[in-house]
């Protein structure tokens, strides 16, 4: 095993710093991460006898970034539902494909989605994982999330998988079913550290509660007000137009904390973005899949610019791409398109754009940060926060001579530029090599796994599932 360098520099690379302003600035800097802490940024900082020095002459040097919003181990999945509407992915996957997952498959699945999400320059994950199909499963889940290197917020989400698909059956004990999974949840909140003595506090535990507005009120409170004392991030698909009305219920029980981050957030009602600001709930977008799934247009720029606290996401990338650079450029596009729509309306042309690289690229770090409630430890370079780290390279075609760094990672960078990735102050990515895996071996894995799951379905008619779905949810007078 490579033993690790008591420090490192990163010398002179383009620093993204953000002013009070939340413009993006990137003056010239050495950082020093010693242990797994920044623990200074200077114009030059000179090299000890254990340093690893790493030359960022060029580069840029950027906080990692963080994913508001994802279900990790859908990425195994990826393209399964590339034309399939919010139904038919239930139909599809979460209440099709995800229940034929073993242990063994959860594990490849939660490593390999990771691993992406890192190779990537995602450096923090809100998981909202839904796989809680046995305990061994769970052990499996967080298992490899450790071993990948990434830091995450594991929120354990309680949730009715079918017992079996053509036909679709679910639990006849419903409750009885919820309360084992909730057992689970406090079990795990006993650990410490979560998981395995291997966590070295980069896995840490959280809750993912759907179907909020379908519990009985006094069940929800306990559980909420329990995981507020913990700080644990407690996280809800908020998507009222699909029946997950989790802003709604909140505020109809003053049960607002400000540990709790909304995902997609679409098609706020009257007092929603208040309410959000005023009790420090973080906001999570996922623009990709919101239009895939027609939740609706995505509401970023519009609770940035009512003062909330906003991340990004990727959401799964089986349904669309892994990358948090897609998703700025995207979400940036899209509010574009819209602010000049409206503006066209009124038959006026813009000036200037409203919408800004800067303001987007905030989203996908520090904003990031502050809507999982994790701003003072990750998010920036700073002094004192957690090294979380990535290095940029502006060598190729797409990003070469790019005299504005912001505009370049919003608009011309992808995957393939991350050259470098260091996550609690550990390189996790070097030179483009990814360290914690041994990559061409967990690809066989990954390709074989498929292989064997591909056959243990291959006899379920999807569409026959999506149907009973829509009967089972009586939504056949709302499809068009």
């Amino acid at each position: 095993m490579a033993v690790m360098p008591k420090s490192i520099i990163l010398r002179g690379g383009c620093v993204l710093i953000f002013d009070s302003e939340k413009n993006a600035t990137f003056p010239v800097l050495d950082v020093l991460v010693e242990d797994t802490i920044i623990s200074k940024i200077s114009p030059h900082i000179p090299a000890g006898p254990d340093s690893q020095v790493i030359d960022a002459t060029g580069k840029i040097v950027c906080p990692g970034f963080v994913d508001s919003h994802r279900h990790l181990f859908q990425s195994h999945i990826r393209t399964s539902v590339a034309n399939q509407t919010l139904l038919e992915y239930c139909g599809h996957l979460l209440l099709g494909r995800a229940i034929f997952y073993k242990p063994r498959d959860v594990y490849l699945a939660q490593l390999g989605a990771a691993t992406e999400a890192i190779h990537c320059g995602v450096t923090t994950v809100l998981d909202h994982s839904h796989i809680q199909l046995s305990e061994e499963h769970i052990e499996q889940c967080i298992k490899a999330s450790i071993e990948s290197g990434i830091r995450s917020i594991y929120c354990f989400a309680p949730y009715g998988l079918p017992e079996s698909i053509n036909p679709l059956k679910f639990s006849d004990n419903p409750l009885e079913l919820h309360q084992q999974q909730l057992d689970i949840f406090y079990k795990l909140s006993e650990q410490s550290p979560l998981g395995h003595p291997k966590n070295d506090g980069r896995i840490t535990l959280g809750i993912g509660y759907d179907g909020i507005e379908y519990r009985p009120v006094e069940e929800t409170k306990k559980l909420l007000e329990f995981a507020h004392s913990r700080k644990y991030p407690i996280t809800f698909h908020d998507c009222h137009r699909h029946g997950m009305s989790a802003m709604k219920f909140l505020r109809e029980h003053n049960l607002l904390y400000d540990t709790m981050v909304l995902s997609h957030f679409t098609f706020p009602q009257e007092g929603d973005f208040a309410a959000a600001k005023a009790h420090g709930v973080g906001i999570s977008s996922t623009p990709e899949s919101e239009m895939q799934m027609s939740h609706g247009w995505p509401e970023a720029f519009p609770a940035m610019r009512y003062g909330c606290k906003i991340g990004l996401g990727v959401d799964s990338s089986a349904i669309c791409s892994g990358d948090i650079f897609s998703a700025m450029r995207i979400c940036l596009q899209t509010q574009r398109a819209r602010d000049n729509h409206e503006l066209a309306s009124r038959n006026k042309i813009p000036k200037r754009l409203q919408a800004t690289v800067d303001q987007v690229l905030y989203m996908a770090t520090l904003g990031g940060a502050e809507a999982i409630h994790r701003d003072s430890e990750i998010g920036s370079i700073e002094v004192g926060k957690r090294a979380d780290i990535v290095v940029i390279s502006t060598d190729s075609p797409c990003m070469v001579a790019a005299r504005n760094p912001a505009a370049a990672l919003v608009l011309h960078a992808s995957p393939s530029d991350v050259e470098s990735v260091i996550v609690n102050g550990e390189m996790v990515k070097e030179n483009g090599k990814l360290l914690k895996v041994d990559w061409p071996k967990l690809k066989r894995e990954l390709v074989e796994n498929m292989k064997e799951l591909e056959a243990s379905w291959k006899d379920v008619d999807w569409s026959l599932n999506t149907d009973e779905l829509v009967e089972e949810w009586s939504m056949t007078d709302k499809l068009e």
